[in-house]
């Protein structure tokens, strides 16, 4: 066991994990708690190129303090925070930085383009005020939307906090323990879409630092570049950090960060998209039946399963190596939507996904006992169906799709046969899902 954060070691070094990639810019550390993400971050003030920014950065204020030059700021902080490192028991979790202080060591102009990216990201104005507008030597706030920061969401002072320390040109590289601390999963996308993606690198950090964050959040994972993701581990003193070689590899850490169970977030277990509104209600039906305790959501596509398909492929952002590929079902009718084979293979839904009726509507499958009930008639087949448009029509009995639908539902219960098609095509592999 260490006694002090020396006595640590690391493998590869923070240093030597930047070295071996000159040309990226982020670094991401995942792993378990206890794993050692956060000690690899904090090995880097050993450095006085580094900026730590740590997780003890939950600050509230409303006066801006007059910016005085110290050029002698930084080596204080790095004694500081070394004599720390050397003592027994003892670990830190500051930072070099706050919001305060990091706005106000801006110039005008940098400050200027901290506050406008703010506005360009969320519609809101964020300037500097003075509290009485008729005396300049009154002191002075930021005002966000009219009001003071000091009393605005905490999320609103750790993002710009956050910006403005990465705006800092004194620091080639700047390590960031949890930037999804306090914020809103729409604050973390904006955020992870400026330190990952690289949005507004060239406006905002003209001097080009390294960022090297650690996370349990999805939305810091590097998706594009699986070989700047990392899994921290920690055995004795010895903290290891191995890279991510694929995006095979990328998408199990994904899935870790989300719980490993989709059901732990309240997500749907699987989506369904479906040609029309009755295909909707009958299937909903069937899953209330035989599923009542699955999540699975149907989506009515008014025949045009083609477009939303592609669409919830793209909000994935890659089907290919999201846990939903093998989530997402489609059922059509035999005559089916041109272009729907081709946009499946695109995207890479699995075959077996992908359900084909054998007739021409919904109400080829419709239990057949049922069937006979509606229409007065024992021993009908679903052929004996005969479909014009809207109308469903048997042995001079007719019915709106939707009206004979609604008939169907209503007469189900857990103890209707389904028609075999049903239960091998539909049923089954939703069952093979979820269990």
């Amino acid at each position: 066991m260490a006694n002090t954060f020396n006595e640590l070691a690391f493998s590869p070094t923070i240093r030597e994990i930047i070295v071996s990639r000159p040309d990226e810019f982020i670094t991401v550390l995942t792993g378990s708690n206890n794993s050692g993400k956060s000690a690899y971050l904090k090995k880097s003030i050993s450095d006085r190129s580094f900026l730590y920014v740590g997780v003890n950065r939950f600050y509230s204020f409303h006066h801006l303090t007059p910016y005085s030059e110290n050029t002698h700021e930084i080596d204080q902080w790095f004694n500081q925070q070394q004599n720390v490192a050397e003592q027994k028991f003892q670990n830190f979790e500051g930072s070099f930085f706050n919001c305060a202080t990091a706005v106000t060591r801006l110039s005008n102009e940098r400050r200027r383009l901290l506050f406008e990216t703010f506005r360009e990201l969320f519609g809101v104005v964020v300037e500097v005020k003075a509290e009485d507008p008729d005396n300049d030597f009154s002191n002075r706030f930021v005002s966000v939307g009219g009001e003071s920061l000091s009393i605005t969401s905490s999320g609103t002072r750790l993002f710009l906090g956050i910006l403005a320390a990465l705006m800092d040109d004194r620091f080639l590289v700047v390590a960031i323990d949890e930037p999804e601390l306090g914020l809103s999963p729409t604050l973390q996308r904006k955020l992870a879409d400026i330190i990952i993606r690289g949005n507004r690198r060239d406006v905002l950090f003209p001097h080009k630092p390294k960022i090297i964050e650690s996370t349990h959040s999805h939305q810091f994972l590097d998706r594009s570049r699986p070989e700047n993701n990392f899994v921290v581990s920690k055995s004795g003193n010895l903290i290891t950090a191995s890279n991510c070689k694929n995006f095979t590899e990328l998408h199990d850490i994904q899935f870790r960060l989300l719980g490993n169970d989709l059901s732990e977030l309240f997500l749907p277990d699987a989506v369904v998209f479906v040609e029309g509104d009755t295909d909707k209600l009958y299937l909903e039906k069937i899953l209330s039946l035989h599923l009542p305790q699955a999540r699975i959501v149907i989506e009515s596509c008014n025949s045009d399963i083609a477009s939303r398909l592609n669409f919830w492929a793209s909000s994935l952002g890659d089907m290919q190596i999201s846990p939903y590929r093998t989530r997402t079902l489609i059922v059509y009718d035999k005559v089916k939507q041109a272009g729907i084979e081709r946009i499946c293979r695109r995207i890479g839904l699995p075959s077996q996904n992908i359900i084909e009726w054998s007739g021409n509507g919904i109400e080829y499958v419709y239990p057949l006992n049922v069937i006979s009930e509606i229409y007065r008639k024992t021993g009908i087949a679903a052929s004996d169906l005969s479909i014009d448009g809207d109308s469903v029509s048997y042995g001079g009995i007719s019915y709106k799709k939707m009206e004979l639908c609604k008939k169907i539902v209503d007469g189900m219960s857990g103890e209707t046969k389904l028609p075999t098609e049903v239960e091998t095509k539909f049923l089954h592999p939703l069952k093979n899902i979820i269990n």
